[in-house]
């Protein structure tokens, strides 16, 4: 009986694996479709660690396009290594990860329930596990998307975001790991943020995305939180108004 358990629990991880692969690779084409379209411009690609692991990307996050559309710059890590350096996710449990039709995600995703401190705290160990076992972690720490916020952190220019957790900073301190920043503009033309209307297509005519890539952050010697999540901040901001 065991036995069988074990089988049919491994045949579903790998058809999981399987059809998180297949779609993964589906979303890679799009993305590179578009970039080829100039609908999506990458900056600073030069910038990008590519086969490198214990890696943090952080980003803002205008809309609710950017946890589908960043994994898809690790494209090249996807295809030939998928199981190491593809992307984890971490999306929001009940909104997201619970919901039937995002199953395909869930062989790479980390679920956190912002209501649920024993979860929270499961999150975080796993989110440490994965990073200490030379895996790459997306996190939006401003704890949801920016226009929902009423506190704000500001450039020179005006461009805003939430103040981040300090999930982020505590995850730094436990893996020792290193911390690439983006900022993305133009996701929420795409996909508006409105509670009065649900767009059913990305509407990609409307608006080109832009997807600056920061300089990856390491924090040697550094052993505040606070100071790590202040310097990750400042990092995004300034990336913000850097100029073409």
């Amino acid at each position: 009986m065991e036995k069988n358990k074990k089988k049919e629990g491994l045949l579903e991880k790998i058809t999981a694996i399987l059809v998180f692969y297949t779609i993964g690779v589906l979303l890679g084409i799009i993305f590179y479709s578009l970039k080829a379209l100039r609908r999506i411009k990458v900056v600073n690609r030069k910038n990008f660690p590519h086969n490198y692991g214990n890696l943090i990307v952080v980003s803002n996050h205008p809309s609710l396009l950017e946890p589908i559309l960043l994994p898809c710059l690790f494209f090249r890590e996807y295809i030939f290594h998928p199981l190491k350096l593809s992307p984890w996710s971490t999306p929001d449990k009940k909104k997201y990860y619970d919901r039937w039709y995002w199953f395909w995600l869930r062989p790479r995703a980390i679920p956190i329930d912002r209501n649920d401190t024993r979860g929270g705290i499961k999150a975080f160990f796993l989110m440490k596990k994965v990073l200490n076992a030379g895996g790459i972690l997306i996190l939006f720490p401003e704890g949801g998307r920016t226009y929902k916020g009423k506190k704000f952190f500001r450039s020179q220019s005006g461009r805003r975001i939430r103040f981040f957790q300090d999930g982020v900073g505590q995850l730094v301190l436990r893996t020792n790991c290193r911390v690439l920043p983006l900022w993305v503009e133009g996701t929420d033309k795409v996909i508006p943020n409105s509670n009065d209307r649900f767009y059913v297509l990305p509407r990609f005519w409307d608006s080109e995305i832009t997807i600056r890539i920061g300089k990856t952050m390491s924090f040697d010697g550094v052993s505040d939180r606070k100071e790590i999540v202040q310097k990750i901040m400042m990092a995004l901001l300034e990336l913000a108004d850097e100029e073409e």
